[in-house]
């Protein structure tokens, strides 16, 4: 059954919506959207060679968030906004290309190299890599997060996952403090996502400071940015460049990360208090926005390494059994949702979407079979199966002990978007008489009080790469991190099952870039089964900057940018 869009969204929110979307039945053809996006670039970042730039300036660069956890493996810091300034400031082990090729950090890591049966990695450091207080950056701080994200220290470290590091089975000291090697239980594919980001060992070894050390602070740095200043105040956090950077010197003097709410962020782009930030799918956004192209702006077109989904809790009481979450799926219609956020901002409107692999990437397909359409005769059979039925005369469904099958979905307030989606889910699953009670939170609060403790039953938002690799989503997907079945770590749908921790694991060790491909949709598959999430769609591309700004913007699989080459161009 096909539906219309504009019945489901807010008749005064989104007019601009309905200005500027138009429907599958109106003449959207998702083929040629589907071909329009596999003709993306694979980065977009308005580029140009450092000799073009200025030495020194100032980027004002919007973030969603003004975050607190900044250590990237605790259970709250694992968040996008955290990882762009965490970035900035701290080491890692590996960069990637936006075709998802790979090569040592230099500044961190001269060299390493996998033995042939991919049992022994030896790793070389950069004697140089300091860190701000003195210290040099050694071995020793590598085998303190291998200790530490193997979960080897105990409940009292609130880790996000053990993903990656559970192949290691020993961290083997060199000969010096700038040499080690890590051998295998079994050849890890993905071992260059492996120290990402790097903290110091004292950050790691004691669990106080790996849960409060890094919050509100960055307290030890060592990158060509460092000297954070965070501003409670003013919601900013500043970064400056580090004198003492041993790699080539940064062409910005700061970076100051200003954390606005996403409909803010346009009209401050506009009114020039910032230099850019991810437009989206913001609608309101592009309508203010689009002509700024012909007075200095630079709109980005490529592929991003992320996707919008609906998070469902299958920990909550209602949504424990599969046929309801299946129920709720085929009662979602995801070609609506992406038209309304898509079509709005002028992107290829395709609701195709998949968890692990990204559209420019190899053997990406759509998994979803039956569950990716609406049908509400199928969601109806799977309610009345699962004792959730609809009594005659009564607007929504109830059990045999007479409660009422009630979702509580959680929206940012500060998010048009998200809102929209609550509304639209509500208005959709009430036809097949689920009711779902939308509640507007404070988007600061979205994760921390009701997403991550699993306070909540539905939920929109995005996951975003870290790597070019899959198998390091299983922190997303797999099963808990406690033997009580407590600790769901970086999964915030809090359901999973043994198949796909063991698929994830086979996918980790799968060499063969064909079988790989097939075993990520195999999952992919799964976990739509499951319905864990919702996917929607892809993100776009889709960023502003002012554009005298370079070397920033879409990165796509190379999932960082190069944070010293970021700067503005030299005056003519």
């Amino acid at each position: 059954m096909r539906i219309g869009k504009a019945r489901y969204l807010a008749p005064a929110a989104v007019l601009v919506l309905l200005a500027s979307a138009c429907s599958s039945d109106d003449g959207n053809d998702p083929e040629a959207a589907q071909e329009a996006v596999a003709e993306l670039p694979p980065e977009d970042l308005n580029p140009a060679p450092r000799d073009e730039l200025q030495d020194g300036g100032t980027f004002v660069w919007a973030l969603s968030q003004y975050e607190e956890q900044h250590n990237m493996h605790h259970v709250q810091g694992n968040k996008a906004d955290v990882r762009r300034v965490a970035a900035a400031v701290l080491p890692s082990a590996s960069r990637y290309t936006a075709e998802g090729d790979y090569f040592p950090r230099e500044e961190y890591v001269l060299d390493y190299e996998l033995s042939d049966d991919g049992l022994q990695l030896d790793y070389t450091l950069n004697p140089d890599a300091v860190w701000s207080d003195g210290n040099p950056v050694t071995s020793e701080d590598y085998e303190a997060t291998v200790i530490t994200r193997t979960g080897e220290r105990g409940s009292d470290f609130e880790i996000g996952s053990t993903v990656g590091y559970e192949w290691i089975d020993e961290f083997v000291e060199g000969e010096d403090e700038y040499s080690f090697s890590l051998t295998f239980t079994e050849p890890y594919g993905e071992w260059p996502t492996l120290f990402s980001p790097l903290y110091p060992k004292e950050y790691m070894e004691d669990a106080e400071l790996f849960n409060t050390g890094f919050n509100k602070a960055m307290p030890v740095t060592a990158g060509p940015f460092g000297d954070v200043e965070f501003d409670d105040v003013a919601e900013r956090i500043t970064i400056h460049k580090d004198e003492d950077w041993w790699g080539a010197e940064a062409k910005l003097d700061r970076i100051i990360f200003d954390a606005m709410a996403l409909d803010a962020q346009p009209a401050a782009f506009n009114n020039g208090e910032v230099d850019g930030f991810y437009l989206g799918y913001d609608a309101a956004g592009y309508q203010l926005l689009k002509d700024k192209e012909d007075d200095g702006a630079y709109f980005t077109q490529a592929v991003n390494h992320g996707h919008r989904f609906l998070s469902i809790n299958g920990s909550s009481p209602r949504l424990e059994d599969k046929r309801v979450r299946q129920a709720v799926a085929l009662s979602i219609d995801r070609d609506t949702m992406a038209e309304v956020a898509l079509g709005a901002v002028n992107w290829p409107i395709t609701g195709e979407v998949n968890r692990l692999l990204r559209s420019s990437q190899n053997g990406y397909q759509d998994n979803s079979g039956e569950l990716g359409t609406r049908d509400l005769e199928r969601a109806a059979e799977l309610l009345d199966e699962a004792g959730w039925t609809l009594e005659e005369g009564q607007e929504f469904r109830t059990n045999e002990d007479g409660d009422t099958l009630t979702l509580a979905y959680v929206a940012s307030d500060d998010m048009t978007l998200a809102q929209d989606e609550g509304d639209m889910a509500r208005e959709m699953l009430a036809e097949v008489g689920i009711e779902v009670d939308v509640q507007h939170v404070p988007g600061n609060a979205l994760f921390s009080e009701y997403v991550i403790p699993g306070n909540y039953e539905m939920a929109g938002f995005v996951l975003t790469g870290t790597s070019p690799f899959s198998s390091s989503s299983k922190g997303n997907y797999g099963m808990p991190l406690d033997e009580d079945g407590e600790d769901w770590g970086n999964n915030s749908s809090r359901h999973s099952t043994p198949e796909v921790e063991e698929l994830y694991d086979e996918l980790a060790l799968e060499p063969d870039p064909e079988a790989y491909a097939a075993k990520a949709n195999e999952i992919d598959a799964l976990l739509w089964d499951e319905v864990v999430t919702i996917p929607l769609f892809e993100r776009p591309g889709l960023w502003i900057m002012d554009e005298n700004l370079h070397n920033w913007g879409e990165f796509g699989l190379a999932s960082d940018y190069v944070y010293e080459d970021i700067g503005w161009a030299k005056e003519d």
